[in-house]
């Protein structure tokens, strides 16, 4: 059987509404933290933020995803970027961000 849950997960499993502004007409709208947009009445398609994806600083990423993505290559690609635009300890300060967090819950 497969795994419930990541390995590497510190959120709650059970979704969350998230509040985003459209870039069309100002409205606010609803997304669900499991969902990646949502639709405006004006038809304007909003998306959620965009965040750094869980396999750049997830220790548990090879585990849970190494067999369908090369989870070293996304790694060794995120520092690279990161170095680039001036803060090669990016993915570094992200996984002690995330352990703190982990610790406080």
């Amino acid at each position: 059987m497969g795994k419930v849950r990541c390995p590497g997960s510190i959120k709650t499993t059970v979704p969350e509404p998230l509040e985003r502004k459209c870039p069309k007409c100002g409205s606010v709208v609803e997304i669900w933290s499991d969902e990646e947009k949502a639709d405006c009445r004006c038809g304007e398609t909003v998306f959620k933020d965009v965040k750094m994806t869980c396999v750049v600083w997830c220790n548990a990423a090879e585990e849970c995803v190494g067999d369908i993505v090369d989870v070293k290559k996304i790694k060794a690609d995120a520092k690279k970027k990161a170095a680039s635009e001036g803060n090669p300890d990016f993915v570094k300060e992200v996984q002690e961000k995330i352990k703190k967090e982990k610790k406080s819950d």
